[in-house]
């Protein structure tokens, strides 16, 4: 009966192990695949790695060249801008001084306007009188 009964356990292990072994080799055959696949990336990424860098470095510098440039175009353009504010002001400040002149004017000769004869008479006498004609030879 001890027999039987290790027979029998030996017959459950090896069957056991069949279906083990037989159950194991599909999953082999995907690990041969999967490291070939691996490999292969491997391969790809060793051969294409360094054109790509060189690539981006090419890439980087040219927008570090942009915006260089547009750094460059942008304080162009704000000195540009202070140069025309400072230009403007200028103008204001002489337009205001040149009506101010004008304004005084208009009304320095309102009141001489409506002074009236006074100023005529102080005008007749500078006019009639001698500018100094008599002394010259």
């Amino acid at each position: 009966m001890v027999n039987a009964f290790v027979i029998m356990a030996l017959m459950l292990l090896g069957v056991a192990s069949l279906l083990l072994v037989s159950s194991a080799l599909p999953l082999m055959s995907q690990a041969g695949r999967t490291l070939i696949a691996f490999e292969k990336l491997a391969d790809t990424l060793q051969n294409e790695t360094t054109p790509t860098l060189r690539e981006l470095n090419e890439v980087l510098s040219g927008v570090n060249k942009i915006r260089t440039a547009t750094t460059d175009r942008i304080s162009e353009a704000s000195h540009k801008v202070e140069d025309v504010t400072g230009s403007v002001n200028k103008v204001a400040t002489q337009a205001k001084q040149q009506s101010s002149v004008f304004g005084a004017g208009i009304l320095a000769g309102v009141k001489a306007y409506l002074s009236g004869e006074n100023a005529g008479a102080e005008a007749t006498k500078q006019i009639s009188s001698s500018r100094g004609d008599e002394n010259v030879q």
